[in-house]
């Protein structure tokens, strides 16, 4: 696995994105769009010092492991009825968690030597 450590600031979105493009060797928007939705909330609700992302990606499996030092949450136990049937039923908060489990084939977290591990495992084509 490749690692990169960051800072708990939005601005190093844009070089997380640019180190996983670097891993896949391309741009999956399905890929970002998960990316974004979990280091955004790390950033947001944490209160990390650092987040680590370890990548590994063996055609077509990509992992990706999400590793912070912040409040412990187990986004899993996150309850979401699914997606609203109208614009005006949406509720803020929790649709990005369920757009991620929607989309990876696996999911997995796991607390540990007070750090959130958050693993994620999807096939790219």
């Amino acid at each position: 696995m490749n690692s990169i450590v960051l800072e708990p600031k939005i601005n190093e979105l844009d070089t997380l994105n640019e180190f996983i493009i670097k891993e896949l060797s391309k741009e999956d928007f399905q890929v970002t769009l998960i990316v974004e939705e979990i280091f955004v909330n790390i950033v947001h609700y944490s209160n990390t010092e650092f987040i680590i992302v370890n990548v590994k990606y063996e055609k077509p499996t990509l992992t990706i492991e999400f590793i912070d030092n912040g409040f412990e949450f187990n986004p899993l136990l996150k309850e979401h009825d699914g997606p609203p049937y109208a614009i005006n039923e949406t509720q803020l908060g929790g649709a990005g968690i369920y757009l991620t489990r929607e989309m990876v084939d696996k999911i997995e977290y796991h607390y540990e030597n007070n750090e959130n591990h958050l693993m994620i495992i999807k096939n790219v084509e």
